[in-house]
């Protein structure tokens, strides 16, 4: 067992072309942090089928070699096993894979995700039987996101999240019981799994570099540039699912517009909701002011669009801890939406952004007009913002956690 070795089992796909091993570019990121910390990493993931990758270019693809450590990590592809029978089927073998590389880390860290298929939870189950501490990592409540993305799906898909739901529940349940470390990303999902674990912390998953965050005096002169702005510009940059309430930050956008504001915008970011919002804001009277570029692959240009914002709506209405609400504060670009834990806990102490009920587009609106209207009160939220958002990058979130790690996991 090398002294210093973790073993991360997580849900990212690995994706193969011919001898080749891609990963997600923020994952390689992730792994190259870790290796900042630990002196070798074996990192366990599923291999997605090339008939699902999807066209839209919403991943960025990265061979892994071009990780700067590579030469410390070990890459194991696990079985794409999200159907039932699929994962009965490569069940034993891969637990019996897992068992080994758990025995030849130190430490251990999981990253849930589901259920069927779910290879961090086998792992989690397998150190549980051979007596090992491991650290348990999620970012989402998925037994409660299952089911809502499953509304208005087909009636299989809304069977299956039925009968997943409660068990997937209970399952975490159970394995957060038993890790020794939960690292539970963002308010919302700390606040379901720390009735679980005893020792659970609420930390942040981002992957923006401390260069990323606007310095002081860019953010003073922001701040000074949106008192005289002739529009409040807004932004997001994230997927255009139903989950993250994209009809309701266009409605949002257009009430404000109706309340007398000047508003234009963009949000970045492909997903099954976009021609809908499209349709929608054409249809309220948007079109020319709001724009919908799709997907973005180049990080700078979304974070340069970030931080041209005035500030950042949005609409989510699960609870999950999304990374575009950090970038927006490192960005010095205020936060304001719906109210929810993980919003809540980034601006509590700190400001930069406000915050009203669920679903009440209506008084989003207002909000937005509010500010495009109170120029002092705008600029004040944006130096509260850059000031708040200081605190967010990789070496320092990284860092965190592996410390936490070394820390609870003998």
């Amino acid at each position: 067992m090398h002294d210093s070795s973790m073993l991360l089992v997580l849900p990212v796909p690995f994706r193969r072309q011919g001898d080749t091993l891609l990963f997600e570019a923020q994952a390689c990121n992730g792994i190259a942090k870790w290796a900042d910390n630990f002196d070798r990493i074996v990192a366990a993931c599923p291999v997605l089928p090339e008939h699902l990758v999807t066209s839209d270019g919403s991943q960025v693809w990265k061979d892994v070699r071009e990780i700067p450590c590579v030469d410390r990590v070990e890459f194991v592809p696990l079985p794409w096993a999200f159907s039932i029978g699929d994962f009965a089927r490569t069940y034993s073998a891969t637990r019996k894979l897992l068992r080994k590389h758990i025995k030849q880390c130190r430490y251990l860290q999981f990253a849930l995700w589901g259920f069927t298929g779910d290879w961090a939870s086998v792992a989690a189950l397998e150190a549980i039987k051979l007596v090992r501490p491991y650290a348990l990592h999620i970012d989402s409540v998925n037994h409660v996101i299952s089911r809502r993305q499953a509304i208005g799906q087909g009636i299989a898909r809304r069977i299956k999240a039925d009968l997943e739901a409660p068990m997937m529940k209970r399952l975490h349940a159970y394995l957060a019981g038993r890790c020794a470390l939960g690292l539970w990303h963002g308010n919302d999902t700390f606040q379901v799994y720390r009735r679980w674990c005893s020792n659970s912390h609420n930390i942040h998953d981002i992957h923006t570099k401390p260069e990323d965050c606007i310095t002081p005096e860019d953010c003073d002169a922001k701040a000074r540039e949106a008192e005289t702005a002739p529009a409040l510009r807004v932004c997001y940059a994230g997927r255009a699912l139903a989950i993250k309430g994209p009809l309701d930050w266009v409605r949002a956008i257009a009430h404000a517009r109706d309340l007398g504001s000047a508003i234009e915008g963009t949000w970045i970011g492909d997903g099954p909701v976009l021609e809908e919002m499209r349709s929608l804001a054409k249809e309220l009277g948007l079109i020319d002011g709001l724009s919908f570029p799709g997907f973005v692959s180049e990080r700078d240009k979304v974070l340069d669009t970030i931080r041209h914002g005035h500030v950042m709506p949005f609409a989510h209405k699960t609870p999950e801890s999304p990374r575009c609400l950090l970038e927006s504060l490192l960005s010095g670009t205020p936060i304001i939406g719906y109210d929810n834990a993980f919003a809540r806990d980034l601006l509590d102490g700190h400001g930069g952004g406000s915050l009203v009920p669920l679903n009440d587009w209506k008084k989003l609106g207002e909000e937005l007009a509010r500010l495009a209207k109170d120029k002092l009160a705008l600029a004040q939220l944006i130096r509260e913002a850059g000031a708040n958002g200081a605190r967010f990058n990789d070496n320092a979130v990284f860092h965190e956690r592996s410390e936490l790690i070394k820390k609870y996991l003998p």
